[in-house]
């Protein structure tokens, strides 16, 4: 898994914040502890990814089995926070079409 993976609920979303590389080395780790999350939790999912600095042709394939996951329940998983770099990526990939990109959660759960 990344360095830290924080998993919580806020307004039945299932929110997780990741901190680290989402690369080779990390990715199965990762992706075998969100998906169990996922199934055990129901709403849609926000990955904040605000914390991570890099990530790699695996990581991408791990977000994009997750987001197959989610999508398969009926449920949505949106991206939140991404650095510059990261975001360069999902557009060079396309991968920005595929996913709901948001800069913060507030736009997604909204503000009380």
């Amino acid at each position: 898994m990344s360095e830290y993976t924080e998993f919580y609920t806020e307004k039945g979303y299932l929110i997780v914040r990741v901190k680290g590389d989402i690369d080779a080395y990390h990715s199965g780790e990762f992706k075998k502890n969100v998906k169990e999350k996922i199934g055990n939790i129901s709403g849609d999912v926000i990955l904040v990814l605000d914390e991570v600095p890099y990530i790699d042709s695996a990581g991408l394939g791990t977000l994009v089995s997750i987001l197959r996951d989610v999508r398969t329940q009926g449920r949505e998983l949106f991206l939140v926070g991404l650095k510059k770099n990261i975001r360069k990526i999902f557009e060079m990939t396309r991968l920005d079409r595929v996913f709901k990109i948001h800069e913060n959660i507030e736009e997604i759960v909204g503000v009380e």
